[in-house]
């Protein structure tokens, strides 16, 4: 193995360490403590406020190793694989552990989660793929100001909600206008 081999491997190996990303943490801390409280409303308050803590926590701690690794990802080539990486394989990795560990915390009473938190992880993968790929909310040498990530967000909420719309838009079999033929010469092309 050569010594720039052996360097890069090193720096792969602490780019999660050396790229934590405290954006993603504290944002999506907030985030998922508050829609944890929110989707346990049901439950006692104290119950709420263990599990939000809880959350926080563990996605303080964790969330922005993963979306290190998210940025990471967004190297790997192809661009599918990236795309998996990013949006399914990392996500998911850490809804299993966070479901692990409220499983080993909260004895197992997630119920009001399930199906919500899946749909919310994805949605959300999708969204950081996005904003990634668009230069926001990356820490390091591609990093920007907080701030400015922030001032970004109202154009890539509209553009992530749009561009799948234009795309399906794009992909319509497109209706094909009758030119007129000789049989029927009053049909016109409409303008």
């Amino acid at each position: 193995m050569s010594w720039r081999h052996s360097i890069r491997m090193r720096n792969a190996w602490l780019f999660p360490l050396t790229h934590w990303n405290w954006k993603a943490a504290l944002i999506t801390a907030v985030f998922r403590a508050a829609a944890c409280m929110a989707a346990l409303w049901h439950s006692p308050a104290h119950a709420r406020e263990h599990f939000g803590a809880v959350e926080a926590t563990y996605v303080l701690l964790t969330s922005g190793i993963f979306s290190a690794w998210q940025q990471q990802a967004l190297d790997v080539k192809p661009r599918r694989l990236s795309w998996l990486i990013v949006v399914l394989v990392i996500p998911l990795g850490s809804l299993a552990a966070d479901s692990a560990l409220h499983l080993w915390l909260d004895q197992g009473n997630m119920r009001a989660l399930g199906i919500g938190a899946l749909i919310g992880t994805l949605i959300s993968a999708m969204f950081h793929w996005h904003v990634m790929q668009n230069g926001a909310m990356l820490v390091g040498e591609r990093s920007r100001s907080l701030i400015d990530d922030l001032k970004q967000m109202p154009r890539l909420i509209a553009t992530f909600v749009w561009n799948p719309i234009r795309w399906t838009i794009g992909a319509l079999p497109s209706a094909k206008i009758s030119q007129g033929t000789q049989e029927d010469p009053e049909v016109e092309i409409a303008a």
